[in-house]
C-alpha cells in the first residue's frame, strides 16, 4: 500500500511516498528532513518554527496496544514532534558528529524506540510502561537500540541540582515498580563495578540529558530526556578488546571536540575495578568528580521483593526527640520533609494555617500578598516558617537540600497548586 503526505519546510513543499508492506511501515521522512536540514544550516537555525507535519501514524490500534514510538511516527502532541525531531536532527548533524556512534547508528538504523513521559503525576507511569514494553521487546532490535524517553516540561523544575534529584527520583521508582529478577551477571550493589541499573529483567546504561547542561553539551538537550541502553549494546566491546578500543577511542575523541569541558573522569569501563556505573548517568557540568564515599541514590535491590502481606521484625525502639513530640497534636500527625537540592515546590497555597520548622539544609521560601507583593527569604536551621491559611507561596531548596516539620494547624489540611498561567511572579532559580 502507498500513501503520499506533504510537508512544508521553509517555503518548500516536499512530497514522500510512504509504504506499507507486510504490516510494517517503511517511512524514511525523518532521514529526509534531516538530510536537508543538515545541507541547509542557514535555514535550519529555527527549524522548529518552520516545520509543519501533516501526518497520517501508524495508530496503537495497528500494531497492538504500545506506548511506545517507532521511527517514521509522528507522536500527537506538539511538544513530542518538535523534541523527536530535533533529537534526531542533532544525532545525524555531520558538522558537528554525535560522540555516541552507538546512538547515532541506531538512529540511521531506525532501531531507536521513544517513549514521552507526560509532566505531573502522570511521569513515573509513563516511563514505567515506556521501560516494561521496551525491555519485552529489545533483544529483537538488533544490537543498535536504545529507548529514548522525552519529559514534558516541569516548571517547577530547573537548574542541574533539580534534574539532577528528579533523574534519582525516577530511577527509584521505576526499581519500585519492577516485579522481575534481578538479571544474572549484573551485581546488586551500585558501588560494585559489575553493577548496572536494571528492571523488567534487563540491565540498562542510563544517561541523562537536561537544558540545565550548558559546557557539557553532549549532556544537553531541550527537554530533560532519560536514554536506556540495553547492556547487550556493549557485548563484544570489553575495555581490552581490539573492538572496544576503537569504539572507546572515537567516543573520546568525539568527546573532547563535542563538549566545551574535558571528558569527565568518572566515565569508565563496565567491569573494570573502581568503576561505577551509576556515577556516568548524571554527569555535572563541571569537571568535578564524584567523591569516592559519595554512595548511590538508589539502593541494592534484593531477589523477590514482592511482598504478601506485612513483615514484622523486633528492634529497638527508635528514639523521639522531645522536640518533635511537642509539635504532635492530641491526634494526628506531623510532616517530617526531606527535600533534594534544589527541589522547587511552585506556587500553592494551604486550606490551614500551617508551621514548619527547619532542621537541616536551608531554604528558600517565596511569597506574594496583594498588598506588598512578591517576597522571598532563605531560612536556615532553627527558623521557624508561620503560613496563614491560603498564603500563596512555594519554596526552592538549597544546595546541600533542607530538611523540616510540616505542622498543620487545624483538620484535614489542603493544597492547591496555581496553573502556571496563574503564577504571581516567575519561580526563583535554584542556588
Amino acid at each position: 500500500m502507498l500513501s503520499t503526505e506533504g510537508y512544508h519546510w521553509g517555503g518548500l513543499n516536499l512530497s514522500v511516498d510512504r509504504r506499507v508492506e507486510f504490516g510494517h511501515e517503511i517511512d524514511v521522512v525523518t532521514r529526509i528532513l534531516a538530510a536537508i536540514f543538515a545541507r541547509f544550516p542557514d535555514r535550519t537555525e529555527n527549524w522548529g518554527q518552520h516545520v509543519s507535519m501533516e501526518m497520517s501514524t501508524t495508530n496503537a490500534d495497528q500494531r497492538g496496544r504500545t506506548v511506545l514510538v517507532i521511527p517514521g511516527e509522528s507522536p500527537p502532541k506538539r511538544w513530542q514532534r518538535l523534541a523527536l525531531a530535533a533529537f534526531e536532527q542533532r544525532m545525524l548533524e555531520s558538522r558537528e558528529p554525535f560522540p555516541c556512534i552507538f546512538g547515532v547508528d541506531a538512529v540511521r538504523r531506525g532501531t531507536l524506540r521513544y517513549a514521552f513521559a507526560r509532566s505531573g503525576r502522570n511521569r513515573i507511569p509513563d516511563l514505567v510502561a515506556a521501560l516494561r514494553e521496551y525491555a519485552a521487546g529489545c533483544a529483537g532490535l538488533g544490537r543498535r537500540t536504545s529507548l529514548v524517553t522525552f519529559f514534558e516540561h516541569d516548571p517547577g523544575i530547573h537548574g542541574i541540582a533539580a534534574f539532577r534529584a528528579e533523574f534519582w527520583r525516577l530511577l527509584g521508582a521505576v526499581r519500585d515498580a519492577d516485579d522481575h529478577p534481578w538479571p544474572d551477571g549484573i551485581d546488586q550493589d551500585p558501588e560494585s563495578p559489575l553493577w548496572e541499573f536494571s528492571c523488567f529483567g534487563t540491565p540498562f546504561f542510563v544517561v541523562a540529558n537536561t537544558p540545565a547542561h550548558e559546557l557539557r553539551r553532549s549532556r544537553n538537550f531541550d527537554h530533560f530526556a532519560i536514554t536506556f541502553q540495553p547492556r547487550f549494546v556493549f557485548d563484544g566491546l570489553a575495555a581490552d578488546s581490539p573492538a572496544g578500543k576503537n569504539a572507546r577511542g572515537i567516543i573520546r575523541k568525539r568527546l573532547a571536540e563535542y563538549d566545551r569541558i574535558p571528558v569527565h573522569a568518572d566515565l569508565g569501563d563496565f567491569g573494570a575495578p573502581h568503576n561505577r556505573e551509576w556515577a556516568q548517568y548524571f554527569l555535572p557540568d563541571t569537571d568535578q568528580s564524584t567523591p569516592g564515599g559519595q554512595r548511590c541514590p538508589l539502593s541494592a535491590r534484593p531477589e523477590g521483593t514482592t511482598m504478601t502481606g506485612p513483615a514484622i521484625t523486633d528492634a529497638a525502639a527508635l528514639p523521639l526527640p522531645r522536640e518533635l513530640a511537642d509539635l504532635l497534636p492530641e491526634q494526628g500527625a506531623v510532616e517530617l520533609q526531606h527535600d533534594g537540592p534544589g527541589k522547587t515546590f511552585s506556587w500553592h497555597a494551604h486550606s490551614v494555617d500551617e508551621q514548619l520548622h527547619v532542621i537541616s539544609g536551608d531554604l528558600v521560601l517565596f511569597w506574594h500578598d496583594g498588598t506588598t507583593g512578591y517576597h522571598e527569604r532563605r531560612c536556615s536551621p532553627g527558623a521557624v516558617i508561620e503560613l496563614p491559611a491560603g498564603t500563596v507561596h512555594g519554596s526552592v531548596a538549597g544546595p546541600e537540600g533542607a530538611c523540616y516539620v510540616i505542622r498543620p494547624m487545624g483538620p484535614q489540611p489542603e493544597t492547591r497548586f496555581l496553573p502556571e498561567q496563574d503564577w504571581p511572579h516567575p519561580l526563583p532559580a535554584a542556588r
